[in-house]
């Protein structure tokens, strides 16, 4: 434990009484939220749009809670963080050399917790405002991604087609690639998919994505036809796009209900098929951005790339775009004494 912050660790959990679990799809125990109108983690996390925002505000908390040495979110006082205790969890994340981004994270997500103690009265005006005008670290870190080239992109295909499995998963697994690489969409997007979003008269997706926005998606005829393939084995075509299926290959019921594959079920679709092995691990948004740079070196302009990707801002666009270093070191050796 850091000891300039252990008088922020309590050292029982407070007590709730009268309130309930909030239970997120695929959650563990230890994801679970309390539902306490008087505690500043549960009106923030409530308070979030999406299941993905709230999973990466508990993801967080518990982060923060470790590395405070708490055994538990619900040891944090939160009423006794003062500025100086945000800026020294800021020194000890930077002495952890933690990613400028994931420390900016962090701040922020300790920061509306705060300010949902302030709202709640928990908290005096003054810490609250002295912890606002707590800044987040500057830098970065390069970070490499790996992008798939178009000939791994069908030697994946090749590998899903000839292993060892029954016909319908392989054709259901290589339409999901189909959608990840084809389409751009996040693995949540894709596990939310309907038959009836698939618009065949344009060969479009139409889907609420990211921020509860709507988008629609032009798809490749490739993608539009693997998409097909799939749907002509689907038992229903109705209801969610990827089910779960089987060892046999088989629809799988739970209860008389077609489960639908979740978010997390998409990315152990990757791990299946050694996508995240290795050092040039590919998890799912790394196809995401395989479909942004493909466009990008295609000439295609960033604003349509960006909203196809469901971007607010091209900025983000530009950091899915992915240039290898060899391409920055050529526009040096070709490019700069040119004669």
């Amino acid at each position: 434990m850091y000891d300039r912050l252990s008088h922020l660790i309590r050292m029982t959990p407070p007590e709730v009484t009268g309130n309930h679990l909030i239970v997120h799809q695929h959650s563990t125990m230890t994801d679970l939220i309390i539902r306490d109108n008087s505690c500043p983690m549960y009106t923030y996390i409530n308070g979030l749009s999406s299941d993905t925002s709230k999973a990466t505000a508990r993801r967080v908390l518990k982060a923060i809670a470790k590395s405070l040495g708490a055994p538990s979110i619900y040891r944090i006082d939160w009423t006794l963080v003062s500025k100086n205790d945000v800026n020294s969890m800021l020194n000890l994340w930077q002495k952890k050399k933690l990613a400028p981004d994931t420390i900016s994270l962090y701040l922020s997500v300790l920061k509306s917790v705060i300010k949902e103690a302030f709202l709640l009265e928990l908290i005096s005006t003054r810490r609250f405002e002295s912890i606002k005008s707590v800044s987040k670290p500057a830098g970065s870190r390069i970070k490499e991604h790996h992008i798939l080239t178009p000939e791994s992109f069908e030697s994946l295909l090749e590998l899903v087609k000839h292993r060892k499995q029954p016909e319908s998963t392989a054709i259901r697994d290589q339409t999901i690639f189909h959608v990840l690489v084809g389409a751009g969409l996040r693995r949540f997007e894709i596990a939310g998919l309907q038959c009836e979003d698939v618009d065949h008269e344009n060969k479009r997706l139409k889907f609420i994505g990211k921020g509860n926005k709507e988008r629609a998606v032009k798809v490749h005829e490739l993608t539009y036809q693997a998409i097909c393939q799939w749907l002509n084995l689907h038992p229903t075509k109705t209801g969610p796009l990827f089910i779960r299926l089987t060892k046999g290959g088989f629809v799988y019921y739970k209860m008389s209900d077609i489960q639908a594959l979740s978010g997390n079920a998409i990315y152990d679709v990757c791990k299946k098929y050694g996508l995240l092995e290795g050092k040039e691990r590919v998890p799912p948004h790394s196809l995401r951005r395989s479909y942004a740079t493909w466009l990008y070196n295609n000439d295609s302009n960033l604003k349509n790339i960006s909203k196809l990707l469901g971007h607010a801002s091209t900025k983000t666009t530009e950091r899915y775009v992915q240039t290898s270093q060899q391409e920055i070191d050529d526009t040096v050796t070709n490019n700069l004494f040119k004669r």
